[in-house]
């Protein structure tokens, strides 16, 4: 089992699909992946809080996602057996824009588990338990600057909003918040992916 951490724009997503076809190509293991994106909160649970408005505009912090869902979940997976032969993982409809519970199907059989998502990593309650879960943990770094200009620049080709200047804006107001967040309250890393336009594998100073 390994946990895959990054923060906006850090591309863990597509290494971790990138990874996960190299180990069912190459070693001819079963392997899924499984990203936090299903455990973040409804919108209907946003509107419920004590500030709607601010938690709709700070989506994908750390407090807008089920961190004890994702614990949960990783746990069973842990200590899955033949009696929960098939556990579901929930997945994050793009289009609705809220999570959904029809994502990826874990086997007890599956040889390679990776979990990936932004705070999979994080020293912080619930999310540290999760230290103790995973075999490996790994971190893919990415420049600030790169990565405010890689958010931005999706969040314009999405359609989110036209303007880029405004995309820039909002990862200043979100995401860049959320950058921040996760450099703060790292945990225990086994391995740093370096993201920079050319990936690279190294060990974390100790």
């Amino acid at each position: 089992m390994v946990a895959i951490a990054g923060g906006p724009g850090s591309g863990k997503s597509t290494i971790a699909g990138d990874i996960s076809e190299r180990i069912r190509k190459d070693h001819k293991l079963s392997c899924s992946v499984v990203s936090v994106e299903g455990f973040m909160l409804p919108k209907a649970d946003l509107d419920k809080m004590d500030d709607p408005e601010k938690a709709h505009a700070r989506r994908g912090a750390e407090w807008t996602f089920d961190g004890k869902g994702m614990v949960d979940f990783i746990r069973r997976c842990r200590h899955q057996t033949e009696m929960e032969k098939q556990i579901r993982a929930p997945d994050f409809d793009e289009e609705a824009m809220d999570p959904h519970p029809h994502g990826e199907i874990v086997d007890v059989e599956t040889q390679v588990l990776i979990f990936e998502g932004i705070y999979l990593l994080s020293d912080t309650e619930p999310w540290k338990e999760i230290q103790e879960l995973a075999d490996d943990k790994w971190f893919v770094h990415v420049e600030p600057g790169l990565s405010r200009k890689r958010v931005a620049e999706r969040r314009q080709n999405k359609g989110i909003e036209k303007d880029l200047d405004k995309c820039y804006q909002q990862y200043d107001e979100s995401d860049g918040k959320n950058n921040a967040f996760i450099t703060e309250h790292m945990g225990k890393v086994d391995l740093i992916i370096e993201n920079n336009d050319e990936k690279g594998l190294h060990e974390p100073e100790k």
